[in-house]
Formats: structure tokens, sequence, C-alpha cells
């Protein structure tokens, strides 16, 4: 078992402000979704991209007009910084009932969450929480 080496608590309240963040998010508040997919990357560029996921299941994207989450992702960054590893971007899944939030880090700059005009679709049931 690895210990961790950054400040775990102050981690764990940034998932949830971030969490927090998109769901109380006018595009998300008053939408009957079952699921959220968001891109956010803070590396050399500040961006989000993302899908809302209805409960009739349909999907359409959709980011937060809040750029307060990408700041709270960067602070996230910033903390897990610490223990050694920056990562680069990050997959946040959000589904209900719950809600529940899941999150994965990539730290090497991989190419299997980015969205262009030519997958936004296939990305979407890819990103689907």
């Amino acid at each position: 078992m690895t210990s961790v080496t950054f400040d775990q608590p102050r981690a764990d309240a940034l998932v949830h402000e971030i969490g927090q963040a998109i769901i109380a998010d006018a595009n998300y508040a008053e939408r009957d979704w079952s699921g959220i997919a968001l891109v956010i990357e803070v590396a050399q560029r500040k961006r989000m991209y993302g899908y809302i996921y209805l409960a009739d299941g349909q999907w359409e994207a959709e980011t937060p007009d809040d750029f307060d989450v990408i700041e709270r992702a960067r602070d996230l960054a910033d903390v897990m910084a610490e223990g050694g590893n920056r990562w680069i971007r990050c997959l946040v899944q959000i589904s209900r009932p719950g809600p529940k939030i899941d999150i994965k880090f990539d730290y090497d700059d991989h190419a299997e969450w980015l969205v262009s005009p030519g997958n936004y679709s296939e990305m979407a049931e890819t990103l689907r929480p």
C-alpha cells in the first residue's frame, strides 16, 4: 500500500466543491439529468468540454457557465502535485441517483478524452457515467 503524500482532506474537499459547482450551475440545475461528464484541462490550456445526459437517455454537449469549476480543478491539481505528479486533465463523471461523483486523472497527456468535431458523438458515449 502506498502512502498519500499530499493533503488528502484538502483534495477531498476540492473534489466535493467541484461536484457541487457543476451540479449547481444554471446549465444543469433545472434540468432532468441522469449524468454529467466533464473534461477539465488545467495545464497550458484551461478549458472544459462535456455532456449532460438527460433522464430520457438523450445527451447534449454542455459545460458550466461558471469558470470557478476550472479554478477549483486547478487548485486540486496543485494540491495533488505536492505528491510529485501533476495531472493535466481530469474526467469528472456525476450520476444520479445520488449524486455520485467519480474523477479520473490524465498525467501523460493521452488523447482518450479529447473531443473534436469529428468524434463528439462517439465521445458522448465513451464519457457517459
